[in-house]
């Protein structure tokens, strides 16, 4: 039989590119996002991670047409930028209700059918951001980071079952995501911040513009995927970037500040 794997966030980005790669090598793939997708060889599976009821149902659905789930990739997730003094609050609740309660939702969903696999995968998307705290993105980064913190946590609970986790951490993608994120404008900033923040949210736009493509992502994501052992964690991006995340458990605190400080300024 064919293995079953659910893709999330497969409307854009990195799971519009995996979720037709895996259809392509032969599973049974479900695309999951807000919208209903339209991908070669793809189920659509409309819901929103966030909503932990709308969620249920949809993997209810899932097996009542499969009765199995083999392979989790979680790629659902959203940003925003702005000062901690000022974003507004629920602007920051969204991003941590996607990224680390929608994170929360979909294993407390998926984890029973997953643990019935002869080799259940587990593989939640962080990101770099998730390994430290960059200016003006703070909700982002510390979204990110509780699921590097689940997905640790997950492993020690999951031993003596045959389900593996592990944490992916990307540097910057090529997509449309700082377009379609919350950023705040810098006129709502206190001029303490007001040239900081632009300077770091123009520096995000041109990383992100001269980032990594998707696909490239989804293929590295394959690869993993089909790994007999998983590690805990994986760092996907430029040299620097995978650097960077060494660095900042070594260095001295201060002089880590530093480094990230001129980088940002």
């Amino acid at each position: 039989m064919s293995q079953v794997a659910l893709v999330t966030g497969a409307s854009s980005g990195v799971g519009e590119s995996l979720a037709p790669l895996l259809a392509s090598r032969g599973w049974r793939v479900y695309g999951m996002s807000r919208r209903s997708v339209d991908l070669p060889g793809v189920f659509a599976l409309p819901a929103d991670i966030s909503d932990a009821e709308a969620l249920g149902r949809a993997i209810g659905e899932l097996k009542a047409r499969e009765g199995r789930l083999d392979a989790v990739l979680h790629c659902a997730g959203v940003g925003g930028a702005g000062a901690v003094e000022s974003m507004p609050t629920g602007r920051a609740r969204r991003i941590m209700e996607t990224n680390f309660w929608g994170s929360w939702n979909l294993c407390q969903s998926t984890l029973p059918l997953l643990r019935q696999s002869p080799r259940g995968r587990l593989l939640l998307v962080s990101s770099i951001a998730g390994h430290m705290g960059i200016p003006f993105r703070s909700v982002y980064c510390a979204s990110k980071a509780s699921v590097i913190a689940l997905s640790d946590s997950l492993r020690l609970e999951l031993q003596g079952s045959a389900v593996q986790v592990s944490c992916i951490s990307p540097g910057d993608i090529a997509t449309n995501s700082i377009a379609t994120q919350y950023r705040q404008p810098a006129a709502e900033l206190d001029p303490l911040y007001r040239a900081r923040y632009q300077r770091a949210d123009d520096a995000m736009a041109a990383n992100v513009d001269h980032g990594m493509s998707a696909s490239h992502v989804a293929e590295e994501m394959m690869r993993i995927l089909l790994k007999k052992q998983l590690a805990p964690h994986y760092v996907i991006g430029e040299p620097v970037q995978k650097i960077s995340t060494v660095a900042r458990r070594l260095l001295p605190a201060r002089a880590w500040e530093w480094i990230l400080g001129r980088y940002y300024s």
